[in-house]
C-alpha cells in the first residue's frame, strides 16, 4: 500500500488460547480512507521495531525520490571534490604546520584520481599555500555535506577516512591510534571500529598488488576477504573505493580491473563500466593444460593484474604532468614578482618554498611510477626460470648469447611450496629481487625474442631438444 494512504501505525499484543497464555503480536496500520490492516504471523519479526520504522516513514518524510547509489567521487560536483581534498590538506598541516613532500605527493595523486577541473585545481593550489587561512574541519564537512548527492554521506565519510589514514601511514604514521588528527575529528566522521579495520585491510591489499609475487589468484582471494569483511561490518565495499585505490587507480580503473578477474559486480558503483572489452581476453587463448605444461601459465596468471598496474602508471604519469603544469604556473608568478621590485623579497621566498616542495614531490611521484612500472615489467618475465625450456629455445646461434643473458637475472633459492595441503622445500631459479626497471624491460624483450611464453615455440624447442638428446644417447650406444 502507498505510504500516502497510511494514517498511523501501532504495535499491538493480544492474548489467545483457552488459558490466555499465547501472545499474538501484530502491526496495525490505520488507513486514511478508514479501516485497518494487520500484519501478523510473520516469521522471525520484531513487530514493535517494524511499527516504529513504518511510523517514522510517515511522520518524518514528505516525499520519496530515487537516489543513485555508490557514486564515485570523480563523478560528483567540483564543490564536493574541493571539500574532500581540503580535508586531507588540513590533516597534512595539522601535525607540524607544514606539508612535506610525501604529503604533497599523496595529495597530488588524490587530485588526479578525482579528475578535478582546472578551476578546482587552481582553488586547491591556492589553498595549499595558505597555511594561515585554512577552513576549520567542521566547515569543510559542512561544504562536503551540502554538495553531496542524496544517500552518499556515509560512503563519503568512509572513503575520506581511508584517504586520511593512507596519507598518515604513507608519511610515517604507524597506526590509527597515533593518528592525532583523526582521533580529534573521528566523532564528526562517525566511522566504527569495524569500518576502520576494513579500511586498513583495503590499504594493505592495494599496496600488496604492487609486489611481484602477488598474482591474479592472490588478488581475487584478497578481494573476496575484503568483501566478506565489508559484509560483516555492514558497509558496502565500494565505500572504500569511491575515490579510487590508494596506489593510484581511479574508481573506474579498479572496477574495470576487477571485471577482468571475473569480479565485475563486486563494487557495484553507479555509472561504471563493468568490463573493458577485449582486454579481458588477454592471455586466455591457449588450453590451460598446455599452459601448465609449458610454463606459459606463469605470465597469464598475472596478465589481468598487469592491466591494473598500467592504470597505476597512467594515473601517476598524469599526476606528474599536472605537477609540471603547477611548476610552470609558479615560475610565471615568480617572474611577475621579480618584476615588482618594491614587494618582491617575501613573495619570492614563498614562491621558492613552493618550488622546492613541488620538486621534492615530483621526485617521490617519479619513484612511485618507477615502482609500478617495475612490477608491471616483472609480470612479463618468468618468476621461476625453467632451464630446460630456456636451453631448448636458445640453441640457435643467433639466440645462444641470450641464454647467459637471461640466466644472469636468476639465482638459486630454496622456497616453501604448498600443494594439496602438503608443504615441501623446493630449490629453483628465481628472479633476483633487486633488478632495476630498465633491466627488467630488456629481460622481458629477451623472453619475447626467444618465444619463452609462446606455446608453439616452447613445444617446438622442446621437440628439438628431445631429438638432440636422443641423438646423443644413440651416438653413445654406437660408439
Amino acid at each position: 500500500m502507498p505510504f500516502t494512504d497510511v494514517e498511523s501505525v501501532k504495535y499491538s499484543q493480544t492474548t489467545t488460547g483457552k488459558k490466555n497464555d499465547k501472545i499474538v503480536e501484530a502491526v496495525e496500520i490505520a488507513l486514511n480512507a478508514g479501516g485497518t490492516v494487520a500484519l501478523k504471523d510473520l516469521i522471525d519479526c520484531d513487530y514493535e521495531r517494524l511499527a516504529a520504522i513504518l511510523q517514522s516513514c510517515i511522520d518524518d518524510f514528505d516525499e520519496y525520490k530515487e537516489a543513485k547509489q555508490l557514486i564515485p567521487v570523480e563523478e560528483m560536483s567540483d564543490a564536493v571534490k574541493i571539500a574532500y581534498v581540503k580535508a586531507v590538506i588540513n590533516m597534512a598541516y595539522w601535525n607540524d604546520g607544514a606539508i612535506d613532500e610525501k604529503e604533497f605527493a599523496e595529495i597530488l595523486l588524490l587530485m588526479t584520481r578525482l579528475n578535478l577541473s582546472p578551476d578546482a585545481r587552481f582553488t586547491l593550489r591556492a589553498y595549499l599555500s595558505s597555511a594561515d587561512g585554512l577552513t576549520p574541519f567542521e566547515g569543510i564537512l559542512a561544504d562536503l555535506h551540502a554538495g553531496c548527492p542524496d544517500g552518499q554521506i556515509k560512503t563519503l565519510h568512509v572513503s575520506l577516512t581511508k584517504d586520511l589514514i593512507n596519507t598518515h601511514m604513507s608519511t610515517g604514521g604507524r597506526s590509527v591510534a597515533d593518528f592525532g588528527f583523526f582521533q580529534e575529528y573521528r566523532r564528526l566522521l562517525d566511522v566504527a571500529d569495524g569500518e576502520i579495520e576494513l579500511i586498513m585491510m583495503a590499504i594493505e591489499n592495494d599496496f600488496k598488488m604492487l609486489k611481484s609475487e602477488f598474482t591474479d589468484d592472490h588478488l581475487v582471494a584478497a578481494m573476496k576477504l575484503l568483501s566478506a569483511k565489508a559484509a560483516a561490518v555492514g558497509t558496502p565495499l565500494a565505500a572504500v573505493y569511491i575515490s579510487g585505490s590508494v596506489v593510484g587507480m581511479s574508481a573506474a580503473g579498479i572496477t574495470s580491473g576487477l571485471a577482468t578477474l571475473g569480479m565485475g559486480g563486486l563494487l557495484g558503483l553507479s555509472s561504471m563500466a563493468t568490463g573493458i572489452g577485449v582486454a579481458v581476453l588477454l592471455g586466455v587463448g591457449a588450453y590451460a593444460g598446455v599452459r601448465k605444461l609449458t610454463g606459459v601459465n606463469e605470465v597469464t596468471r598475472s596478465k589481468r593484474r598487469e592491466l591494473m598496474l598500467n592504470e597505476v602508471i597512467k594515473q601517476t604519469q598524469g599526476t606528474i604532468a599536472l605537477l609540471v603544469q603547477d611548476i610552470n604556473f609558479i615560475v610565471g608568478r615568480l617572474n611577475e614578482t621579480l618584476a615588482a621590485t618594491d614587494r618582491q623579497e617575501a613573495q619570492i621566498r614563498k614562491l621558492m618554498n613552493l618550488m622546492r616542495q613541488m620538486s621534492s614531490a615530483g621526485d617521490i611521484l617519479t619513484r612511485k611510477a618507477d615502482t609500478a612500472q617495475n612490477s608491471a615489467n616483472r609480470i612479463r618475465c618468468a618468476q621461476h626460470l625453467n632451464q630446460n625450456t630456456l636451453h631448448a629455445l636458445t640453441r640457435e646461434p643467433t639466440k645462444l648469447l641470450l641464454y647467459d643473458y637471461i640466466s644472469g637475472f636468476y639465482e638459486e633459492r630454496t622456497e616453501i611450496v604448498e600443494k594439496d595441503g602438503t608443504r615441501s622445500e623446493v630449490s629453483r631459479l628465481t628472479l633476483k629481487p633487486d633488478c632495476d626497471t630498465k633491466s627488467l624491460e630488456n629481460l622481458a624483450k629477451a623472453f619475447e625474442a626467444i618465444g619463452y611464453f609462446n606455446v608453439g615455440d616452447v613445444l617446438k624447442g622442446s621437440a628439438v631438444d628431445m631429438t638432440l638428446k636422443a641423438k646423443e644417447k644413440l651416438a653413445g650406444l654406437l660408439s
